[in-house]
């Protein structure tokens, strides 16, 4: 129902909004919300607000809230599920990670609060179902953030008049985050012995994931499209500080990329399996089951070149953003809008040859590592 379109007349007059809510529209234009209801045969109006000052949306959860104070017939408000709707409409384009929190949160939070009404949701009814996740912290944490910002948004809009969830952190012990683990470059090694006996395309995946130094869902959806010469561009879309990122691809790392280069009808780098591009936890979840299980992971890889990239003296702003990290202030970065990576074409080619070294000494007499060290070699003659 297009409220704005509501015509104007020479006496006032009412339109039915459903559940006793009225549109009341005066001949001057003004259009208000009335909540009409009827005590011992009398009919009273109360005006909740004007239009557009108040949404319809809003106007009903205000008609629903009144008749509860009014110990009316009880009426149907808005859920929890509408607000976490909301939270889908405001949030999908600004959080990197939005389908893991948005499912997070439809298994958490949506089999217990979807059909109750948003005024009865309280901190003790909020707490009992969050216990069940004390000892889980990482989680614990992420649910009361995504909670506490659906019930604010649900404040902001007029729906809620406040969270009753804000303080329930307090209850809760700090969670102490915990750094990735990840092994020093000199150990790089331990990882590429586990190749052993691996099919060509996860050498090359693999020597991939340390050389590009990105994080495993940007390195995993890399397309052949975005490499341009010596250069990989990733959108900012992909990337988690929003930011365009690039790359530079030595010609060794070129000549790796090449051997994957099979299937042409494939929009991805890494496409293991038909379709779309291999899964972030790819590498993760094989170092999981390898003897460096505990010791390191996919984004560990990162720890592992950044302090090799200070071990350089290489300067702290080249070093950062060889990682697509953001550093500096606000207003450093208004002005500040370069990406050195000029300064870093020399760093990947240096990079690569240390890690292609260590590679050669434990994976040279390995069927698929003597393709591919034929292949980098090639690019030297």
């Amino acid at each position: 129902m297009n409220l704005s379109k509501m015509k104007i007349k020479e006496k006032r007059y009412t339109v039915r909004l459903g559940e006793s809510l009225y549109l009341r529209i005066y001949p001057s234009g003004h259009k208000s919300f009335v909540l009409r209801y009827n005590v011992r045969g009398i009919v009273k109006d109360v005006t909740l607000g004007f239009y557009p000052d108040l949404s319809l949306v809003q106007a009903r959860q205000l008609a629903h809230l009144k008749r509860e104070e009014l110990r009316i017939k009880p009426s149907r408000g808005l859920t929890f599920t509408d607000a976490f709707k909301l939270w889908c409409q405001k949030k999908k384009n600004y959080i990197v990670s939005y389908e893991v929190e948005k499912r997070r949160i439809e298994i958490y939070l949506l089999p217990k609060l979807k059909k109750l009404q948003l005024e009865q949701i309280t901190a003790p009814l909020a707490l009992n179902l969050l216990l069940a996740l004390k000892d889980r912290p990482p989680t614990l944490k992420r649910i009361l953030m995504r909670l506490n910002e659906i019930l604010d948004l649900a404040v902001c809009a007029g729906l809620l008049a406040n969270n009753p969830c804000r303080k329930l952190s307090r209850v809760f012990a700090p969670y102490t985050v915990k750094n990735r683990p990840y092994i020093q470059a000199n150990r790089l090694g331990e990882l590429f012995v586990l190749l052993k006996g691996q099919n060509l395309e996860f050498h090359c995946f693999v020597l991939w994931a340390v050389y590009s130094m990105l994080r495993p869902i940007e390195c995993v959806s890399v397309r052949w499209a975005w490499i341009e010469g010596d250069t990989l561009t990733l959108p900012a879309e992909i990337m988690k500080k929003r930011r365009v990122h690039r790359v530079h691809l030595c010609p060794d790392i070129l000549a790796v990329l090449e051997l994957v280069h099979t299937d042409k009808r494939n929009a991805y780098v890494w496409h293991f399996t038909s379709g779309s591009h291999v899964h972030k936890q790819y590498l993760s979840r094989f170092l999981n089951r390898s003897a460096l299980n505990g010791q390191l992971c996919h984004h560990g890889l990162r720890a592992t070149a950044r302090t090799w990239l200070k071990d350089q003296n290489i300067p702290f702003e080249i070093a950062e953003d060889c990682l697509a990290h953001v550093y500096g202030s606000q207003t450093e970065r208004a002005y500040l809008r370069g990406d050195y990576l000029e300064q870093r074409r020399e760093i990947y080619q240096k990079w690569f040859n240390y890690i292609f070294s260590m590679y050669c000494a434990v994976c040279a007499e390995d069927n698929a590592a003597i393709q591919l060290i034929q292949a980098v070699n090639t690019t030297k003659d």
